[in-house]
């Protein structure tokens, strides 16, 4: 292929496909506001400054959901742009097939879908963290008291007469309870002035109780330590409260997914979701690729020819989704287990592609 012709199309798919980026982020960004404007309206006055830097830090997250139909637009403007100018014809006239005229944006809608998973997800996981700090100290949601990561599990609770925050170098699930390794305690006051703390080497997380097993409490004002026996707080976390807590893989950065995985089933603790999720950003790029296929088979000019543009174009844009439907479909399935893991994250991109180049190759080559 002509490297001189490959540029042309890549500059102009490029910039529709930044074009169409901005536009759609644009929407999302002013109805993120709203709902923002929407939810804080019910409780104390927060600045409107707040509420768009909330917007901003969300706008990353919305950015890769809505990435596969930024593509599957841009694809069909750009394949109609070069059909309605006949653009397409002449090159097709001088040797060119269409494969020739599509690869380009194979290749580039890939290299996009790359630089998301390893480059932007990072960006948007940590954007997403700020958002859920910001909306925590606007008060807009309840503070999260629960932390846990490659360092250990952290909890904080607050009761009418003191605070307690825990600290557990090692997490593992037995049966309904969960067991603490290395575990340090600390008893605040309610203004979080230093009470005692106990060290215990291991403690067991029960329904309604937190029990150390033989701590060692250190008492900060008689400045001594000394041996104790199994000793009981009160907590409202459950198992199934921690385990809500793992649910959530779009505030983790690509690159963390491996070892936080491995620390999860170390722990006893069902990987499931994250592994799901994790899959699934890999095979990422080729459900952004299929997204391009589909817009070829309902944008190309030979298969414009069958019918009226508008009603393909609306057939395009219900093929994605259904593809996007059933991206949803089998990631339920391989969380789940009722599929393998790898055939639900790659197989309806994988089912889309050979399909639509089916259809090329009958459209197109005849």
């Amino acid at each position: 292929m002509n490297l001189i012709l490959f540029r042309y199309i890549l500059k102009h798919f490029v910039l529709i496909f930044f074009a169409t980026l901005f536009a759609l982020a644009t929407v999302i960004l002013l109805f993120d506001m709203i709902e923002l404007l929407r939810e804080s309206s019910k409780r104390e006055a927060v600045a409107f400054l707040d509420l768009g830097v909330m917007a901003l830090l969300k706008s990353p997250q919305m950015i890769h959901i809505i990435l596969p139909f930024v593509v599957l637009i841009s694809g069909i403007i750009f394949f109609l742009k070069f059909s309605h100018s006949s653009e397409l014809i002449v090159m097709r006239a001088v040797g060119m097939s269409v494969w020739n005229f599509i690869a380009p944006v194979v290749l580039m809608t890939f290299l996009i879908g790359v630089f998301d998973i390893t480059v932007f997800n990072p960006f948007s996981a940590l954007t997403a963290k700020k958002y859920e700090r910001l909306e925590e100290h606007l008060g807009m949601t309840n503070s999260n008291p629960f932390s846990w990561s490659e360092n250990g599990l952290w909890l904080r609770e607050t009761h009418e007469d003191k605070t307690i925050v825990v600290r557990a170098g090692r997490v593992r699930q037995e049966n309904n309870t969960v067991a603490l390794d290395q575990v340090s305690l600390m008893e605040l006051t309610p203004e979080n002035q230093f009470l005692r703390q106990y060290e215990a080497p291991t403690a067991l997380l029960q329904k309604g109780s937190l029990i150390l097993k033989n701590p060692f409490v250190i008492d900060p004002v008689a400045e001594t330590g000394e041996q104790a026996k199994d000793t009981s707080f009160k907590t409202d976390f459950t198992l199934e409260g921690i385990l809500e807590k793992f649910d959530e893989p779009q505030t983790m950065s690509f690159w963390r997914f491996p070892r936080f995985i491995k620390l999860l089933k170390e722990a006893g603790f069902s990987p499931a979701v994250h592994q799901m999720y994790w899959h699934e950003l890999i095979a990422y790029p080729i459900t952004m690729v299929a997204m391009v296929f589909i817009a070829a088979v309902f944008a190309l000019p030979t298969t414009t020819r069958q019918g009226k543009v508008l009603i393909r174009l609306i057939l395009a844009i219900l093929s994605g989704f259904l593809l996007y439907l059933l991206t949803r479909f089998t990631n339920v399935s391989g969380v789940s287990q009722s599929m393998p893991m790898m055939l639900a994250a790659w197989g309806p991109a994988l089912i889309v592609i050979p399909l639509c180049i089916t259809a090329l190759l009958y459209t197109e080559d005849g």
